[in-house]
């Protein structure tokens, strides 16, 4: 069941896991692969292990992954940092790390996608999974730089150095379009499922639950309930919603039902350490002044230290009203009352430990987790749905499909009692319901962040200023009530961040690659 985690494993042994420094960086890392790979079947199917291999990186050490930067975004963090202050720019190492990262996925899949076609395969099948695989995850990175980065250049073939600098930026409508082609494509060479083998790779729903994401980011809800159809057409034989929260991020419930897609790991030693397949991000969540004694046993067991950089929990997540009262996902989220080294507990100081759970392999160190990280969850799924429902007609949708797909998460995940179309009446109560409802359920899952500004585009009553608004005027965010005035707030242009000043300088062409607004 493992399969593809060991043949991650190969990989590293093999080649290690090749990361370039810059999108520009497009030199093979050796003669073999570049002059004699690509040639069998065999090869594409170590080729696209790569691709799964670098997809585990979006998910960083410390704070230096592309997903640490969406979280840090978001209002469910505690400002620590130049990205969650609102003061990073074009020069700030993870919005560099995680652009290299995401072009670097695109670089595999281009390769495999450019060179399949002239290698024959035994059973066609195997070829035109390995293609949907490749289509798949690339529709899903381009689908990030689209929202996080605004237009890309559009790169779907393999290009020499000279030929990429000649590609210009294009216009973010352009770049979701080339998300949304992708992702259609591969739902249709995709497998609805994958045998025990092969567990863990992207699936036919997979695709649809991801294009339905992006619908929801253009706000083309009727497209959005199509495919987000597919996946709930799906109930009970492929995806179900998780019974009890805390196994949505349990290392023992990897691939179970709940998990549409997710990133793969294998923790719990120090050979896995080594190579690298295990994940850190986890730990990111451990304070490193963490009293073992007294707090691990709060932080679900944990017996070692985090970084100097965890990322505390704001509290625009932690203060009263934001989760209803009784309800179990915040026991499962966030904890305070820990001594951090001190002789009495904080109790003013909040830090997650939904990730923290590792009932099958608990790590024995920071970098030792083998809880596979969410990229689509299937509550995910029928929430977005749900949305979608609303949008399009709250009267319609409201008792038959809106309430129960609420319900079932609200009992399931939160053991709240259900509501009824008296507690949600209009189309505008059911969005504000769903606002708070994603917040407290993806938390720390890089969701909040380009929900809000979606919402923002939206024109809703929830948009991501005026969030983050609200989170700057709290006085553990460096609010002055004496002078009314917030140490931190959001700018127009921070809905989108900012392109590396490396990347700039390595066109120094600005009709080609220009700089975002405002940075």
């Amino acid at each position: 069941m493992k399969t593809i985690k060991k043949s991650i494993i190969i990989l590293c042994c093999l080649f290690g896991l090749y990361a370039c420094d810059s999108f520009l960086d497009v030199t093979p890392p050796s003669e073999y692969t570049d002059k004699n790979f690509y040639k069998t079947p065999t090869d594409f199917k170590t080729a696209i292990t790569g691709v799964y291999a670098q997809l585990q990186n979006i998910f960083g050490k410390g704070s230096t992954g592309y997903m640490n930067a969406v979280i840090y975004r978001g209002d469910e963090t505690r400002q620590s940092a130049n990205v969650n202050r609102f003061i990073d720019g074009s020069t700030e190492a993870v919005w560099k790390d995680s652009w290299t990262t995401l072009w670097n996925i695109i670089y595999r899949c281009n390769k495999i996608l450019d060179r399949i076609d002239a290698v024959e395969f035994p059973n066609s099948k195997d070829k035109e999974n390995i293609k949907g695989e490749a289509l798949a995850i690339r529709g899903y990175t381009y689908l990030q730089l689209a929202w996080c980065w605004g237009g890309m250049p559009i790169i779907t073939t393999e290009l020499s150095l000279a030929e990429t600098l000649k590609v210009p930026r294009s216009t973010q409508e352009a770049t979701y379009a080339q998300a949304e082609s992708d992702l259609k494509d591969a739902f249709e060479l995709l497998p609805e499922n994958w045998d025990a083998s092969n567990i863990g790779r992207v699936t036919k729903y997979a695709a649809a639950g991801v294009l339905g994401r992006l619908y929801m980011y253009t706000h083309n809800y009727e497209q959005a309930e199509v495919y987000l159809s597919e996946v709930i057409a799906k109930e009970n034989t492929l995806y179900v919603v998780e019974k009890n929260y805390e196994d949505c991020f349990d290392d023992a419930k990897n691939n179970s039902k709940e998990r549409v897609w997710e990133v793969q790991y294998l923790g719990g030693n120090s050979t896995n350490q080594a190579l690298g397949i295990s994940q850190q991000f986890s730990s990111w969540f451990i304070p490193s002044s963490l009293n073992i004694r007294s707090d691990g046993p709060l932080m679900n067991g944990v017996t070692f230290t985090g970084a100097s950089n965890s990322v505390r929990v704001s509290q625009s997540l932690s203060a009263d009203g934001v989760y209803e009262e009784n309800d179990k996902r915040r026991a499962a989220t966030i904890v305070n009352g820990l001594k951090l080294g001190n002789s009495n507990p904080d109790y003013e100081a909040y830090f997650c430990k939904k990730f923290l759970k590792a009932t099958a392999n608990p790590p024995a160190a920071i970098d030792m987790w083998s809880n596979n990280l969410p990229i689509l969850r299937y509550t995910d799924v029928k929430l977005m749905y749900a949305e979608a429902l609303n949008e399009i007609n709250y009267g319609a949708n409201i008792t038959t499909k809106i309430l129960p797909i609420i319900n079932e998460v609200r009992t399931k995940h939160g053991g709240l009692p259900e509501l009824t179309k008296d507690d949600l009446p209009n189309q505008e109560a059911v969005f504000e319901y769903l606002v708070r409802e994603r917040f407290v359920e993806f938390c720390f899952e890089g969701l909040r962040w380009p929900d809000l500004i979606r919402w923002g585009k939206a024109n809703k009553s929830i948009n991501p200023q005026k969030a983050m608004e609200k989170h700057f005027a709290i006085p553990d965010e460096g609010f002055d009530a004496t002078t009314g005035t917030a140490m931190y707030k959001m700018k127009p242009h921070n809905v989108l961040a900012p392109i590396p000043y490396s990347e700039i300088v390595s066109y120094n062409n600005k009709s080609i690659m220009w700089q975002n607004d405002g940075y």
